[in-house]
């Protein structure tokens, strides 16, 4: 066979070859491992895995393939083709690709790594397919087990009630949450209807919506009472349902959870608001809210109708444009001036004539309010007016009226011991009222005839449960009663949009029997609500002035700085009512610490934590103008994720901020917290924490100049009772502890032993070497006289000139005896030369030593005469010795 005969046998072999391999559903690749001068090779049907044709691809394999595979899967297809490199096992690896259009598939990698010829070159020879499809299903499959598994465990742990029933209303399955609410055993409701667990005026209800599930309804949402173990409890339930593909319900899926809180905040919400809306129109009075710039806001009904407009011809324009004002533009201008005054903050009142509903000029008592939120701004004006006309018409008609009733001298005597706001008549024998005038809707909404004819005990329920005792034997309170004497009683009564009223009834008796037993009474009720309130803060105010008062007496009259802030947080938290109030001090670095903290039994101190929420704000602008910062509710604040997660671990739902200004050094914050749940703080709360702030400056201010007064104090005792020269104990300080010693030893009767030494030849020391070198070698001999005498209660003093003295309490002679020898030995080893002493060639010294026990016959001052005798005998002895004596005798 020829040369050309084999190529063209081995082309024709290689065509077949590579037909088959591209018939093969995937890629088939070789890559040269360690030789980049071998041809790399990859099968077109990359096409049709990853939309890029052979000719674009780039033979870099490995770097094209990388870029290619999805970013989380890159380093370990990477790793399991070096595994393969380095042990020659065959690769195989299922892994992601994301394909040129950005559609992500999985494939599966098989390959063996093969050695060319020539024994050196290494190639990967492999196959890559698309089992997208495959994965997907196993996936699918395995999830779905999974799902299943996972469905049941989340069913059981669930808080949520959940149930699974037939389309009849028979359970099929019940979780742990709901088993427990209803306090049911699962055999004993498993295939029963879910009935019996529904309240019976709220079942022909459910049963309705339930039944209307259908495909083109499948979810409904119902809120419901049910009958729990706890008793009738509100809940709200979504019930899905599931259809086969006919269309047919073949299952009902419910998920429901316990709203009753939420139901009686909803409850209370709409009351307050039904009660603003009733109380703002039905006041007999012209209300409105005005914008600081005088714009409307909102209007009463009773303005309105004086005026015979409607609600939109004044809302959103100034008031002074509405038709009560344009009688005259001197009215008009005279109320722009009211309201810029009133917008300034002052309140404003006068009379003034204003159009009625037929143009008639009305006299009126006007008047403008400003109304500051807690920051001090003036946010709203209220405006009031009151026809003075109807006023005065009525004080003619009450004159009248009481001029009637003159002519019944009695009634009129009673009359007049009580207020006529509400009269009535009450019948003791009924148990009932015969007679009340129109007063009581105004004051409790109950109409005459609704009093009058009521059952006693419907009475009775009106009254506050803590007040009803009031109610019983009410005939026995008014036996001993004289005539013309009043009776007061202040009680709560329940409206009858369900508030809670004070109200203050003075009662006389009216009419008796033959026997003189009271039969009926008569009475005038007067609401006394808001009189109330204001007590109530009145009280608040006086413990808070009550407070400030007495931080202030414990600041002027305590020094113990820690004592002043424990006694400011407790005081505070008492007074405010709150769950924690601490002082957090500030670093110059930002960090900070509790200087002092009060919490309720319920939370946990902090005061070893060094952080604090409101510490991690570095903008602490506000705080440096000594502005408070007040949060009603964390959750509707803006903080950072770090914040609140400090927030929740100190379990804070409401705080007041208020910083603690030294001059103008921001020390610290005082914070009151509110744990429990959100509060609203009152203004006053506000300006009681930024008063007690100002306190504690004080106290801050008052314990840095304390300190510095015991820092200079202590200083100047310092240099009061030291010799200057050597540093030692002073003549001073030697009197005042020899006789704070002796009288302690006295009391105790032990020994007290005294040495007094000077210098054998001073005088000739100094003239040799001069006053300087005198004074160096006193300092000598201090140093050395302090390293020897160690005992607390020893002292060495320098006693004059080069006299020196050593007070041994607690000390015998034998122990006084060998100080003084020690001392004598190491003012010779210091070697100090003195060539004009007659006693050596160096400085040696000269001691006498003196012990007694203390008793009143003798004095210090004997004390150390006697230890002046003994020195002057060492000296006659030749000097540079000790001469001890161990009684002293008065002389």
């Amino acid at each position: 066979m020829s040369r050309k005969q084999a190529e063209e046998q081995l082309s024709e072999v290689e065509q077949k070859y590579r037909t088959l391999v591209e018939q093969i559903p995937g890629v088939i690749y070789v890559s040269p491992i360690n030789n980049t001068t071998k041809v790399a090779y990859i099968s077109p049907q990359l096409q049709q895995l990853l939309g890029i044709a052979p000719e674009d691809w780039n033979f870099g394999f490995f770097n094209s393939w990388l870029d290619y595979t999805h970013p989380n899967d890159r380093d370990r297809l990477w790793q399991a083709v070096n595994t393969t490199i380095a042990t020659g096992e065959p690769l195989r690896i299922e892994y992601r690709m994301i394909r040129r259009d950005g559609k992500t598939i999985w494939v599966r990698n098989q390959a063996n790594l093969v050695f060319c010829a020539d024994g050196q070159t290494q190639l990967l020879h492999g196959l890559v397919f698309d089992i997208s499809d495959v994965y997907d299903e196993l996936c699918l499959r395995k999830q779905a087990q999974e799902s299943e598994e996972l469905y049941r465990t989340i069913l059981e742990d669930q808080t949520e009630l959940i149930a699974r029933g037939l389309p009849d209303g028979t359970f099929t399955f019940i979780n742990e949450a709901y088993r427990r609410f209803f306090g049911l055993e699962r055999d004993k409701i498993i295939g029963q209807h879910y009935k019996p667990v529904v309240f019976e005026e709220d079942q022909e209800r459910v049963f309705s919506l339930v039944n209307s599930i259908s495909l083109e309804n499948p979810v409904i949402t119902i809120e419901n009472r049910v009958v729990a173990c706890q008793g009738v409890r509100w809940t709200q339930w979504i019930v899905r349902g599931i259809f086969d593909d006919q269309g047919a319900i073949v299952e009902l899926q419910s998920v429901g959870r316990d709203i009753t809180d939420r139901k009686l905040v909803e409850q209370a919400l709409s009351e307050n608001e039904q009660k603003f809306r009733a109380i703002f129109n039905q006041t007999i009075q012209f209300m409105g809210l005005l914008q600081p710039n005088g714009i409307v806001l909102e209007a009463n009904q009773t303005a309105l109708e004086f005026a015979g407009i409607n609600r939109e011809e004044v809302v959103g324009k100034p008031l002074w444009e509405a038709k009560w004002w344009t009688i005259s533009l001197n009215t008009q201008e005279q109320l722009k001036t009211a309201i810029a005054a009133a917008a300034n903050g002052e309140f404003i009142r006068y009379e003034v004539e204003i159009l009625g509903r037929d143009g008639q000029a009305i006299a009126i008592d006007f008047s403008l309010r400003p109304i500051l939120d807690e920051t001090g701004h003036i946010t709203l004006l209220i405006s009031e007016g009151r026809d003075i006309t109807a006023y005065k018409v009525a004080l003619q008609e009450r004159r009248k009226a009481e001029e009637a009733l003159r002519s019944s001298q009695d009634f009129l005597q009673k009359v007049a011991n009580t207020v006529p706001h509400i009269l009535y008549l009450f019948d003791l024998l009924k148990g009932t009222s015969i007679y009340l005038n129109e007063k009581s809707v105004t004051i409790l909404g109950y109409s005459p005839e609704e009093f009058c004819n009521a059952d006693p005990q419907w009475l009775i329920n009106c009254f506050h449960p803590d007040d009803q005792y009031l109610c019983n034997d009410i005939a026995n309170r008014f036996v001993n009663l004289n005539d013309n004497e009043v009776l007061s009683t202040e009680y709560r009564f329940r409206h009858k949009n369900g508030e809670w009223r004070w109200l203050h009834t003075r009662e006389v008796v009216f009419a008796r029997d033959v026997n003189g037993t009271p039969t009926q009474i008569l009475g005038s009720v007067e609401d006394i609500s808001t009189r109330k309130e204001a007590e109530v803060m009145l009280r608040q105010q006086a413990e808070g002035e009550r407070l400030i008062t007495e931080v202030t007496q414990q600041i002027r009259q305590s020094l113990n700085f820690e004592e002043v802030l424990n006694t400011t947080v407790n005081s505070i938290r008492q007074c405010l009512g709150s769950d924690s109030v601490a002082i957090y001090q500030l670093k110059s670095d930002g960090s900070g610490n509790f200087a002092a903290e009060s919490v309720g039994d319920d939370y946990p101190q902090r005061l070893e934590l060094t952080m604090h929420p409101f510490s991690l704000k570095q903008d602490f602008s506000d705080y440096y103008q000594g502005l408070p910062k007040v949060f009603h509710n964390i959750q509707e604040s803006d903080f950072s994720a770090d914040v609140f997660e400090l927030l929740q671990l100190y379990q804070v739902k409401a705080a007041i901020i208020v910083p603690i200004l030294n001059g103008e050094h921001l020390w610290g914050l005082l914070i009151a917290h509110q744990c429990a749940a959100p509060r609203y703080w009152q203004a006053f709360e506000v300006n009681l924490l930024q008063q007690l702030a100002s306190q504690v400056a004080i106290a801050i201010h008052q314990s840095v100049l304390y300190q510095q007064v015991q820092v200079a104090n202590e200083e100047l005792q310092r240099l009061a009772t030291l010799d200057g020269l050597t540093q030692i104990a002073n003549r001073r300080r030697f009197d005042e502890y020899l006789e704070t010693e002796w009288q302690r030893l006295k009391r105790e009767q032990l020994s007290l032993s005294l040495i007094l030494f000077d210098v054998d030849f001073f005088k000739l020391y100094n003239d040799t070497y001069g006053h300087l070198g005198g004074d160096d070698c006193l300092r000598q001999l201090a140093s050395a006289l302090k390293n020897i005498v160690k005992r607390p209660a020893d002292l060495v003093a320098r006693y004059g000139g080069e006299e020196f003295a050593i007070i041994l309490p607690n000390t015998e002679i034998q122990g006084a005896i060998y100080v003084a020898q020690t001392i004598r030995q190491a003012v010779r080893d210091l070697a100090i030369p003195h060539a004009q002493s007659r006693v050596c060639d160096r400085v040696t010294v000269s001691l006498g030593v003196v012990s007694i026990v203390p008793n009143s016959g003798i004095s210090p001052s004997d004390l150390i005469n006697a230890a002046d005798k003994a020195l002057y005998v060492a000296k006659q002895q030749g000097r540079d010795r000790v001469h001890a004596v161990s009684v002293v005798v008065p002389s």
